[in-house]
């Protein structure tokens, strides 16, 4: 690298407005640009106060499929973002859900802004998507599933079980389902369903939420029960 490119570096580094700006409408340019001056690889560039303020910008982008954005957001799988353990999990989750989103193909049929004000409407009942047909790809093991046995039976989790049931849900198959959801989203003949898909993404943006969600529960109890009705269990 040669002075003026290590110049480039530390004004970016620097100047947190300066790479704000650069971050809030990212172009195919804006990612070769940082990812040529390696600007999110130092251990001291803590992102998760920048990452967060930018989220409203990139739901918009993310919902309208802006493929620029998704190739950004890759950027930051295996940068440090925040030494809080907690902010670091919730802000790798978003990036998660709208990176996936963003290189999802087809229109946002419907207002997005709808879903997120009125959240826990279309939660309602929302854990019914686990049954259709596209979530089938998302599999759990009969030896995954069988310590469960006993509780699933009552669709009733201890707290012990609970937290073997979150490491059930690690990060490949999290974004497996989150695939699924988001291509209901956009892609779903129903508007009712593409609503509650998107409503489901939304609110698994707490990873240590998924142990206790209904929509995963009920994802898991359906792997349950088919194992039990070929007796493999």
């Amino acid at each position: 690298m040669n002075s003026f490119e290590r110049k480039i570096q530390t004004r970016l580094r620097l100047h947190p407005e300066r790479l704000r700006l650069l971050l809030a409408l990212p172009t195919e340019e804006t990612v070769e640009t940082l990812s040529h001056y390696h600007i999110f690889e130092s251990k001291n560039a803590y992102l998760g106060q920048l990452l967060a303020s930018l989220f409203p910008q990139w739901e918009v982008l993310a919902c309208d499929g802006h493929t620029a954005l998704g190739k950004l957001l890759r950027l930051f799988e295996n940068s440090p973002i925040s030494p809080i353990r907690h902010e670091d999990q919730f802000i790798r989750s978003n990036l998660l859900r709208l990176r996936i989103l963003a290189e999802t193909s087809g229109p946002f049929p419907f207002s997005p802004l709808s879903i997120q004000e009125n959240l826990l409407t279309f939660l309602s009942g929302s854990e019914i998507l686990a049954d259709l047909p596209q979530f089938e790809v998302i599999s759990f093991s009969p030896a995954e599933i069988a310590p469960l046995t006993p509780e699933l039976e009552r669709y009733k989790l201890s707290p012990i079980s609970r937290r073997y049931v979150q490491n059930l849900f690690y990060r490949e198959r999290q974004e497996a389902i989150f695939s699924v959801l988001a291509y209901l989203t956009k892609n779903y003949p129903l508007l009712g369903t593409c609503r509650q898909a998107y409503a489901v993404m939304l609110s698994l943006d707490e990873i240590d939420k998924w142990n206790r969600h209904p929509f995963c529960l009920r994802l898991l109890a359906n792997r349950f029960w088919e194992y039990r009705t070929q007796e493999i269990l």
